[in-house]
């Protein structure tokens, strides 16, 4: 390749088809579409990432849907957006919908949508001219001058919960994909489907003779199933799939003020060369029955994109209405510089 900048390509190619990576996101690795496994959620995200035992959740099918059946409303539903990479890329984020509705005591459902609009990329540079290319993968991508393209990942989850006994429920998640990555060319691109699963456990007591806290463990396994093909010619790529073990405790000192602390292992398993450790601690803080402050810490071993940063966030509640925003604070040359996150949330 010349001096001819694409403008984007270096995005492009970190997002996209195979190599395809977001910073934001707990435990992900490169692989194919793992652009949908960036944090949904912005609760979880001022607390360090720490989501596996953590209920009252309407986000909780893209955490552990275990967790929905045993809290403290029958329902709930949100929406929330996750701008990726700011201070790299304008315009690419994260939309995500998710929701949950217990029929009774012993069953419920989830519901997840999320959407990733890819980072617009343009060839410019005085001498740049048609018929020049890029290659991500190996693989040339005739684009003319001027032209651009933006692609895009969607993903639709619907999960179903049990209760086992008294204090524990297990979860069954389905998921479908699709990745869109034909404007790229399609003599070497094309739009590819893959179908996962999860598989999440629950479980809460609690202590009496503590203020009457609560505790839990909870385990999820995300991402497991078929592979994801969007090359020409077919190049199958495995979807970056995960495990988490979290804890949490919840204290109420008295009835307007309450601590919660959860803390989160995650071990990513598939691709086996993309193996990896992360550690997710936060804390949030209940003051007035309305408002919440919450501060965390996200550990990442070198082959974790993203690596360690910190996160701040904090949320306000009115009757059936959350509103929640959290911020990640990275070093000077992390790509998760500047992230951030906000969503609206309804109980019922």
């Amino acid at each position: 390749m010349s001096k001819k900048i694409l403008l984007g390509a270096i995005c492009t190619v970190l997002f996209c088809g195979t190599s395809a990576t977001v910073f934001a996101q707990d435990n992900a690795p490169s692989g194919a579409a793992s652009s949908l496994l960036n944090s949904a959620d912005p609760r979880a995200a001022g607390m360090g990432m720490a989501t596996t035992a953590v209920n009252d959740n309407p986000f909780g099918i893209f955490g552990n849907a275990a967790s929905n059946l045993l809290s403290e409303k029958r329902m709930g539903f949100g929406y929330s957006y996750n701008p990726v990479m700011p201070d790299y890329n304008k315009g690419v984020a994260t939309h995500a919908v998710g929701g949950y509705f217990n029929l009774d005591e012993n069953n419920g459902f989830s519901l997840g949508f999320r959407y990733f609009n890819g980072p617009k990329s343009i060839i410019a540079g005085d001498d740049a001219v048609a018929g020049d290319s890029f290659r991500p993968n190996d693989m040339a991508v005739s684009i003319g001058a001027g032209d651009s393209f933006r692609p895009n990942d969607m993903a639709v989850s619907i999960g179903y919960t049990r209760r086992i006994v008294d204090n524990f429920t297990m979860s069954l998640t389905a998921r479908y994909i699709r990745s869109d990555y034909t404007k790229f060319g399609s003599d070497y691109y094309k739009a590819g489907n893959a179908f996962t699963f999860d598989l999440g456990f629950y479980y809460e007591n609690t202590i009496e003779s503590f203020y009457g806290s609560t505790w839990a463990v909870g385990l999820n396994v995300s991402n497991v199933g078929t592979k994801l093909d969007i090359s020409v010619p077919s190049n199958p790529i495995a979807m970056p799939a995960y495990a988490k073990l979290g804890g949490s405790i919840d204290m109420p000192f008295s009835e307007n003020h309450k601590l919660l602390a959860a803390l989160d292992l995650g071990y990513t398993f598939m691709p086996s060369t993309d193996a990896s450790f992360t550690a997710g601690l936060g804390l949030e803080y209940n003051f007035l029955k309305h408002g919440f402050l919450r501060a965390g810490y996200h550990y990442g071993d070198e082959k974790s994109i993203g690596g360690s940063y910190a996160t701040v966030g904090l949320g306000a509640a009115v009757g059936p209405v959350r509103v929640d925003a959290s911020y990640w604070i990275a070093g000077k040359e992390s790509p998760v510089k500047n992230t951030w996150a906000v969503g609206l949330s309804l109980f019922f």
